[in-house]
């Protein structure tokens, strides 16, 4: 009997490893031909847009549960937010939303919203902000029959979480059902990853996956949120599929680049974007976006800035269709305060990972913030400084006053720990854990934390104003006992 039971457990492992053989990573379609006018591009599933209500532009950053759950705070904020148009109807400002661009942790909350505006506010809490993934995840990897598989090189431990997200939280849908819904009905998403062959932004739109040949509308969503939060060490880089059959012409702005003299941002990204082509070049390895920008706001300031962008802003300003443009940057940045100064001992491994990794992200991050306020606010200067001209111009009545070239006003937000007057409360957000759990408690303080700084960022509150003169913020109390709950009882 128990050299049966010996053979049948032989046969049983013989049969898993074999199996094992056929475990793969979900492949990227090929492209069948090229068409501009189909696929996840931002012309083909938004409208032009209407000079009569502003332009809003989010960007979620990176931060596991915290951030997703800070990045669901502004939504719901936005949900409450309405405003009056001139003819006096009310407006709810988060249909005015025509883009989110985002990273890592940021990125379950906005594809979820993009997949499911309509239930968003009711389930994506359960579904995901209050829901232990971390540990879910740490079952399924410790579940023998998962061994099998990750014994096999072409999967990995990214790609089982990728299917735990694409069953649990995204309901298998792909990118297709972002394209087939009904045009406008949900904003543009925008997830990045970052590409560590060449260490460049990557994101997860049809203009993008273009250059490697392939349908991105036969990727699950879920692959496209896995690859933004994928966090080195403990996931291994995702593998896309770079086909050579099929693919179209670059885009003309990357030949105009490349005859750029030197090397500059602009030429760089031509580069980049010339690799996918390259002969000897047959996968993409995909890392966290927050690597190559931890706040989903380098690809929104390419498009307000440049027409290379394939869902270029700064051409739609051009064309005088955005009259009142706002971006509203997620930051949930943390700060770890350390004591290591206070003794000869150095930090161990891990605390000094955690510099090397989070260090570089937050430089990152301090200068997205900082280009797209110097250039929002360059801006406003010009405009004003025409303004003024015109004004000084009105006591000679001979001269024709100039032409104001800026007709759209530039709204900046950014909502950061940083940012919360609270010192105690400051401090313990800032000190909240990167993970897939958080308590419930934690979760709703971030969520009204989120609400108290928009509605006191005195950027937002002026661009409101400019929007509506009779608009008014609203007075969010965050109650100190969960604040006490999260953060301990001030003695």
């Amino acid at each position: 009997m128990r050299i049966l039971k010996r053979a049948i457990t032989m046969i049983i492992l013989l049969t898993a490893f074999c199996a094992a053989g056929c475990f793969h990573y979900p492949e990227n379609p090929p492209l069948t031909a090229i068409n501009t006018n189909e696929g996840y591009r931002y012309s083909v599933v938004r409208d032009d847009p209407d000079g009569d209500k502003p332009f809003v532009l989010l960007s979620f950053s990176g931060g596991g549960t915290r951030a997703a759950a800070f990045a669901f705070g502004l939504m719901e904020e936005l949900r409450n937010l309405e405003y009056s148009k001139p003819d006096g109807v009310k407006r709810k400002l988060l249909d005015d939303v025509e883009i989110i661009s985002s990273v890592s942790g940021g990125s379950f909350t906005s594809a979820y919203y993009a997949l499911f505006p309509g239930e968003f506010f009711t389930k994506f809490p359960d579904r995901f902000l209050y829901r232990n993934v971390e540990g879910a995840l740490l079952l399924r990897v410790c579940n023998p029959y998962n061994w099998f598989r990750l014994a096999y090189p072409d999967f990995s431990r990214i790609d089982m979480a990728e299917e735990y997200y694409n069953e649990t939280i995204f309901e298998r849908k792909t990118f297709a059902e972002l394209v087939n819904r009904q045009r406008g009905s949900a904003p543009f998403l925008v997830l990045n990853a970052t590409d560590i062959g060449i260490t460049h932004r990557f994101e997860f739109t049809q203009d993008q996956f273009d250059l490697l040949c392939s349908d991105l509308s036969g990727v699950r969503v879920s692959r496209a949120v896995a690859a933004s939060s994928n966090f080195p060490v403990a996931f291994p880089p995702m593998t896309m599929n770079i086909n050579k059959q099929n693919c179209g012409p670059l885009p003309v702005w990357i030949d105009a680049a490349m005859k750029d003299q030197g090397l500059n941002r602009r030429k760089t990204d031509a580069l980049a974007a010339l690799s996918y082509r390259a002969e000897g070049r047959l996968y993409a390895h995909l890392l966290d976006g927050g690597i190559s920008d931890n706040l989903g706001l380098r690809g929104p300031f390419q498009a307000v800035t440049t027409n290379d962008s394939a869902w270029s802003i700064l051409n739609q300003i051009n064309r005088k269709r955005l009259k009142q443009l706002m971006v509203i940057a997620v930051n949930a940045k943390t700060t770890k305060h350390s004591d290591w100064d206070k003794t000869s001992k150095p930090p161990g491994i891990t605390k000094v990972l955690g510099v090397v990794m989070n260090g570089p992200m937050d430089d990152v991050s301090f200068d997205s913030v900082e280009m797209t306020e110097n250039h929002f606010g360059y801006m406003k200067q010009l405009s004003d400084t025409v303004n003024a001209c015109n004004n000084l111009l009105k006591e000679c009545p001979a001269v024709k006053p100039r032409t104001n070239p800026i007709t759209t006003d530039f709204t900046f937000t950014e909502l950061s720990f940083d940012r919360i007057p609270d010192p105690r409360l400051r401090r313990c957000l800032q000190e909240l854990p990167t993970s897939f759990y958080l308590p419930r408690e934690t979760v709703d303080l971030l969520r009204v934390t989120a609400a108290q700084l928009l509605m006191t960022s005195d950027s937002f509150v002026k661009g409101m104003q400019e929007l509506d003169p009779a608009w008014r913020p609203r007075t969010v109390v965050i109650d100190g006992k969960l604040v006490d709950t999260v953060c301990g009882v001030q003695r």
